[in-house]
């Protein structure tokens, strides 16, 4: 009996699958900030709504909108995601006293790392001289005598990377910012006549995540774009400056 209720309940379960995932517009893209459920397109009378089922514990109301909202949202922070013209020049301004600072450091330090560098390349010419002798004590097996090797390679490269943090280098970044910054601007005019599928398609180049909350929205960046977010501390930071140097080659292709 216990098996014929289960075969009839079975025949009345009905789920539905698709094949391919529905083209809807922002599919998977925008979240309850909350709970993190993903808001569900879906169309009626020909407008574009997107809802979110979340738990009764979740606090966040907004549980219906339509594209138009969320669009306009989009474009509201595509605008704050570039620098304007007086934060180019504070930017300018504070660059050079830090390229300033950034020098005084280094040559501070210049003597002490080629200390270094020669100690290094001391070792790695002591263990490539002797490499027999030092294999037939036991001093190193084949394998740590390696290891040895690629560690001593690798204290060289940092050392090289050490260097090439100049006031060349950190120009090229800025440049490449302000170029960043510039395109970013010139998106939002184009954004705003642009037809739905684009809007998406300028949404999903910049935005990694969006994040529905009562009546805001939030986000979260692409690679590359961090620096609009972080302003003038990444930018003014040597340390992040390697970052953003990595994340604007990444973009590069791209553009």
């Amino acid at each position: 009996m216990f098996e014929k209720v289960q075969a009839v309940l079975k025949k009345k379960k009905v789920s539905v699958h698709y094949v391919e995932k529905l083209n809807e517009l922002l599919r998977g893209f925008v979240r309850c900030s909350e709970y993190n459920r993903v808001y569900t397109p879906y169309t009626k009378k020909g407008i574009q709504y997107y809802n979110s089922r979340c738990t009764k514990e979740c606090s966040n109301n907004f549980k219906n909108f339509n594209f138009d909202f969320i669009q306009k949202k989009i474009e509201g922070l595509i605008t704050n995601l570039y620098f304007t013209d007086e934060e180019i020049e504070q930017m300018d301004a504070r660059v050079g006293t830090d390229i300033a600072l950034l020098e005084e450091k280094r040559n501070k330090g210049l003597e002490q790392l080629e200390k270094q560098k020669k100690k290094v390349r001391e070792d790695l010419a002591y263990i490539r001289s002797n490499k027999l002798t030092l294999l037939k004590t036991g001093v190193y097996t084949p394998e740590s005598l390696m290891e040895e090797e690629a560690k001593l390679n690798g204290k060289l490269s940092a050392f090289k990377e050490s260097e090439d943090i100049s006031d060349v280098a950190m120009h090229e970044t800025m440049k490449d910012i302000q170029k960043l910054s510039e395109l970013v601007k010139n998106v939002v005019p184009y954004y705003q006549f642009a037809n739905p599928k684009e809007k998406e398609q300028i949404a999903r180049v910049i935005f990694s995540e969006l994040y529905v909350s009562e009546n805001t929205l939030e986000y979260k960046v692409e690679n590359g774009f961090e620096c609009f977010e972080n302003r003038f501390q990444a930018i003014c930071d040597p340390t992040g400056n390697r970052t953003l140097i990595s994340s604007l080659k990444s973009l590069r292709p791209n553009r």
